[in-house]
């Protein structure tokens, strides 16, 4: 039989790491959708009444604002940011406590740290989409034409997990040594919600705040899905630009922190 050379066990040892990592990635996500809903009466459904219930309480408010809804029907202005909305915000609260809810894993298994709150994200993307079939049909309740902008979906897909997996890690990293971050967490959820474009769009945001106000890299995303879904049109450019540059900006921050930092993740959870 031949020999293989050195190279050839190196390649198959990466080979092999990475199964692990996606089979523990899979088992993780598989066992956080199954536990969530399996003491629940509604299951599921809680996917879809999340962002309905906000879609009601901004659909009262603009009774008594002045928020545009640039001609589409608010309802589904609303939920159209919404449903991505909830898969940022899910993901990131979700990835925050990720390291201290497997603390029996980190203490048994010499796995990459990073597969806990990359997990988390990938269960919210489950409520993402069951909510889409939901906007799916909102879609065509009001008339809303499909177009082949929807070839964008897949890359603000990408970009809204990649950013969400980013603060995940920050979270994570800071939480497991200080649980009140992990408590704060909703609280700066909430905060960052009304400092989106959700409610209104970015249009209503005074000019000379535009700059500052597409920083938030969030903006772009929820713009774009906007876009996408309901304006038959590509997302617009510069607020896309920023929300994928500062996407990768807070990755390449957070990422060699969070590997530095979890180092001694299994002496302190």
């Amino acid at each position: 039989m031949k020999a293989l050379s050195k190279g050839s066990y190196i390649n198959h040892g990466r080979d092999y790491r990475w199964l692990q990592f996606a089979t523990l990635l899979w088992a993780l996500t598989y066992r956080n959708v199954v536990s969530r809903y399996r003491k629940s009466i509604l299951g599921p459904a809680w996917a879809i009444i999340h962002p309905l219930f906000y879609m009601v309480i901004f659909t009262f408010l603009r009774g008594v604002t002045n928020f545009s809804d640039e001609g589409i029907p608010y309802p589904i202005f609303t939920f159209a940011a919404l449903v991505p909305w909830t898969f940022f915000a899910n993901g990131v609260m979700q990835s925050a406590p990720s390291v201290l809810l497997n603390a029996n894993v980190i203490k048994k298994i010499a796995a990459p740290r990073e597969v806990f709150p990359l997990s988390a994200v990938l269960t919210s993307l489950f409520d993402f989409a069951i909510a889409g079939v939901v906007l799916a049909g909102l879609m065509i309740w009001y008339h809303i034409p499909v177009s082949s902008a929807l070839i964008w979906l897949p890359v603000l897909m990408l970009v809204t997990l990649a950013l969400a997996f980013a603060i995940g890690m920050f979270l994570a990293s800071f939480g497991t040594y200080k649980r009140d971050l992990v408590m704060a967490a909703p609280f700066l959820i909430q905060f960052w919600l009304f400092a989106s474009p959700i409610m209104y769009p970015l249009s209503q945001v005074p000019e000379k705040w535009h700059l500052l106000y597409v920083m938030n890299p969030v903006v772009g995303l929820i713009e774009g899905y906007r876009n996408v879904l309901l304006k038959a049109s590509a997302p617009p450019m510069k607020p896309f630009l920023w929300s994928v540059v500062m996407t990768l900006v807070i990755l390449a921050l957070a990422w060699p922190f969070f590997r530095w930092m979890s180092q001694y993740f299994a002496d302190v959870v």
